[in-house]
């Protein structure tokens, strides 16, 4: 603590551009918001601030007043605890204002029940005003109480929403589960997380979303019972992750994104295309798709997203692997199709096709196979080996590269590449 003091201390007029302040138990709420007022008087416009106060102490610890009061330079903000709490202010009556604020990360913040009981206030008011915001980051936020969340912006330009990465407290049975880093990738400052999520423990009943000039949205939490959604027509880049599927209908959600033009999604989110979605997504725009692959998880949904893909170029699957079914048409080879299948690989307009992960199996070398003898229009596929791969004699790059050489080809022009991430292109 004396040493924050004596560095505040020096050069006291000269200008701050950047500040960051982790604090663990011991350390004074009053004494910090000291030392982020002293920073923020000084110019901050990039803050991160991390308050790792114990549970024990109180129920919730508020963020300091200052940031409210002399945040008018910011143009950064990453605020992240797991303990604190944006109600119980005096200054979340509206008279404050974000003029610069365009990056906003929250981490693991309790925006819950203000003292009328209403759900959703003091973040609609937090969005409102930021009045240029572009990008907002909201990691394991606790509203999984609300009856409706909304999330406008007539600014934003990219949205993350991850219900599960949480900065814990200094509680030392959180610290038990395991912990990782909230890296500088996802904007952080190598404090410790875990991902088991304390606070993301389902969704709000209702989320609507009112962001017309909206590029990117990754959404990664429990499905919702309803989306009222307006996104407006310049999405390019979503990428969605649903949990707990088959507790609610994310048609609304599918629906809402149809103008998307690069698509990733995990395999629940395939499960909820097939099985929940009461009208089938047709993405005319749509030009990059990327699937996620799991051993547990159907792939029914896949053959909806081929056929509705007017103008896909590039296909990315994650690995191959999913659950045997008899529901996926000609999207994979798992069991015969029937006859009046409809035929999704054979009339997709994939040019480009891209496995990651990929164990040459034989059942992975077989389905290689099926896409090849399926695909009409493809112009090249790229295989990666994992990681390991090419330890294992089966999995020599040149070896599977021969092998699939020889299959039959619906494209005469389709060039085959098979890469190792330690060898480079064979």
């Amino acid at each position: 603590m004396e040493f924050v003091n004596r560095v505040l201390a020096l050069q006291s007029n000269s200008p701050i551009t950047k500040f960051s302040l982790v604090c663990h138990k011991g350390v004074d709420e009053y004494l910090v918001d000291d030392w982020l007022l002293k920073a923020l008087r000084r110019g901050v416009s990039d803050l991160t601030l991390i308050l790792l106060f114990p549970w024990s102490l109180r129920k919730h610890s508020p963020l300091p007043p200052s940031i409210f009061s002399y945040g008018q330079n910011l143009i950064k903000l990453r605020i992240g605890g797991g303990n604190l709490a944006f109600f119980n202010y005096g200054l979340f009556q509206g008279d404050f204002i974000f003029p610069n604020l365009r990056i906003l990360h929250l981490n693991s913040i309790n925006l819950g029940r203000n003292n009328s009981g209403t759900n959703g206030d003091q973040f609609a008011l937090l969005l409102s005003k930021c009045i240029v915001l572009e990008e907002l980051i909201i990691n394991c936020i606790k509203w999984h109480g609300w009856s409706s969340a909304s999330v406008s912006s007539p600014t934003l330009k990219r949205l993350t929403i991850d219900g599960e990465q949480y900065i814990p407290s200094m509680d030392d049975n959180i610290f038990k589960a395991g912990t990782k880093h909230w890296s500088s990738e996802s904007g952080g400052s190598g404090v410790p997380y875990t991902l088991v999520s304390y606070f993301g423990i389902s969704s709000p009943r209702n989320i609507s979303f009112d962001t017309p000039n909206l590029l990117h949205l990754n959404y990664s939490d429990f499905v919702a019972r309803n989306y009222p959604l307006d996104v407006g027509s310049t999405l390019s880049h979503l990428q969605v992750q649903e949990r707990e599927p088959e507790l609610r209908d994310a048609t609304n959600l599918i629906m809402g994104i149809q103008n998307v033009q690069t698509l990733h999604l995990t395999s629940d989110t395939i499960e909820v295309i097939a099985d929940f979605c009461k009208t089938e997504p047709i993405f005319h725009n749509l030009k990059h798709l990327s699937i996620e692959s799991d051993s547990e998880r159907r792939w029914q949904g896949l053959p909806i997203l081929l056929i509705n893909c007017s103008s896909l170029q590039t296909l990315v699957f994650h690995g191959l692997h999913h659950r045997v079914t008899d529901g996926c048409g000609d999207a994979c080879n798992c069991i015969s199709p029937l006859s009046s299948s409809s035929s999704s690989l054979s009339s997709c307009p994939v040019k480009i096709l891209k496995i990651l992960d990929f164990g040459a199996t034989c059942g992975e070398m077989s389905l290689v196979e099926h896409f090849l003898k399926h695909l009409r229009q493809l112009e090249q596929m790229i295989i990666i080996l994992h990681s390991d791969s090419f330890l294992e004699e089966d999995c020599d790059p040149f070896e599977v590269s021969k092998a699939l050489d020889m299959a039959p080809r619906a494209s005469p022009n389709c060039k085959l590449t098979v890469v190792n991430e330690s060898l480079g292109s064979q």
